[in-house]
């Protein structure tokens, strides 16, 4: 079981063709392009709500309702949900196989995150 479970992960490693950085590096741009998206997206919310006559307000808030804004955000969601669900995978595996603290935590962190991501991206969608 072992063995089919590491030639599966070096299989879908192998086919993302990235490099451990480059990987790394994915992985940060996306977070960080989903964490400006939505602190500019909820910015523009309070503003709108606090300034409904303002018209740059409103137009930006026009530009984040419009169909490409919001695919842009589900692609970032799934990105994120893939990487979660990879990050949870190793780490329940490196539960199962010795415990530790740290094991316990990385699995805990990541399962949260993926599903945390699951119930985003499910609302994301709605949006849509």
């Amino acid at each position: 079981m072992k063995s089919d479970l590491v030639y599966i992960f070096d299989f879908i490693i192998k086919q993302w063709s990235f490099t451990p950085d480059s990987f790394r590096d994915a992985i940060i741009n996306a977070a960080l392009a989903k964490f400006v998206l939505s602190a500019v997206w909820w910015a523009t919310r309070f503003l709108v709500g606090k300034f409904p006559q303002n018209n740059a307000v409103s137009a930006m808030s026009a530009v984040f309702n419009t169909k490409p804004a919001k695919f842009i955000v589900v692609v970032l969601d799934v990105t994120l949900i893939d990487v979660f669900l990879f990050f949870a995978a190793v780490a329940l595996l490196d539960l199962r196989q010795q415990f530790s603290y740290f094991s316990l935590w990385s699995a805990s962190l990541f399962s949260f995150l993926f599903v945390y991501m699951l119930i985003i991206t499910h609302a994301d969608v709605k949006r849509y």
